[in-house]
C-alpha cells in the first residue's frame, strides 16, 4: 500500500513539473509575442491599457493620493532619470517589470519545485530572466523596434523582484508548516 502511494505521490509531482515547465514557457511566449509586434500595433496596446487604467483611475480616484504619487515620482526618476514623463511611459516600462517579475518568479517556482534546492531556483529565477531580456531588446530590432538598455535594467531589476516575492512566500510556507507541525 505504502508502495502505491509513494508512485502516486511521484506522479502527481511530476506533473505538478511538468505544469510548471509549460507555464514558463507559455510566459516566454507571452514576452516574446509582445516584443514582436510593429512599433504601431505597441503603442495601441499601451495607449488602451492607458485608458483602462484611466477609467478605473475615474471610479476608484487612486491618481491623487499621497503614495500614489511618491511611487510614480521615484519610477520617473530610477527609470527615466527625471520626472516629466508621460504617462504612457510609465505604462510601458512597469509592463515591463512586471512581466519579467512573473517571469523570475515561475523561474524560480519551477527549479525549485524540480530540484528542490533554494540556490539553484534563485540564480536561475534571476539569470533565466536576465539574459532573455538581453536577446528580447536585440530581437526587437528585427521588428522595427529600437531595443532599450533601461529595458535591459528594469527588466531584470523585475525578475529580481519576482524572486524575492517567491523566497517571501516560501518562507511563509515553511513557518506556517512548522507552526503546523508543532501544533499538532
Amino acid at each position: 500500500m505504502a508502495e502505491f502511494f509513494k508512485k502516486r505521490s511521484e506522479n502527481v509531482r511530476k506533473a505538478i513539473s511538468i505544469v510548471l515547465f509549460v507555464s514558463v514557457l507559455f510566459w516566454v511566449a507571452t514576452i516574446f509575442y509582445f516584443s514582436t509586434r510593429p512599433p504601431e500595433e505597441s503603442h495601441q496596446q499601451s495607449n488602451f491599457a492607458y485608458r483602462v487604467i484611466k477609467k478605473i483611475d475615474n471610479v476608484l480616484d487612486f491618481s491623487n493620493t499621497q503614495i500614489f504619487k511618491r511611487v510614480e515620482r521615484k519610477l520617473k526618476l530610477i527609470w527615466f532619470g527625471t520626472e516629466y514623463v508621460p504617462a504612457e511611459m510609465v505604462i510601458r516600462k512597469t509592463a515591463h517589470f512586471g512581466l519579467y517579475f512573473v517571469f523570475g518568479f515561475l523561474v524560480a517556482l519551477t527549479f525549485f519545485w524540480w530540484k528542490r534546492d533554494i540556490i539553484i531556483s534563485v540564480i536561475t529565477g534571476f539569470t533565466v530572466p536576465s539574459t532573455y531580456a538581453i536577446f528580447d531588446e536585440y530581437n526587437q530590432i528585427f521588428y522595427r523596434r529600437g531595443s532599450s538598455l533601461n529595458d535591459v535594467v528594469i527588466d531584470p531589476s523585475g525578475a529580481l523582484v519576482g524572486v524575492i516575492v517567491f523566497l517571501l512566500l516560501l518562507a511563509i510556507f515553511w513557518v506556517v508548516k512548522r507552526l503546523i507541525q508543532i501544533l499538532k
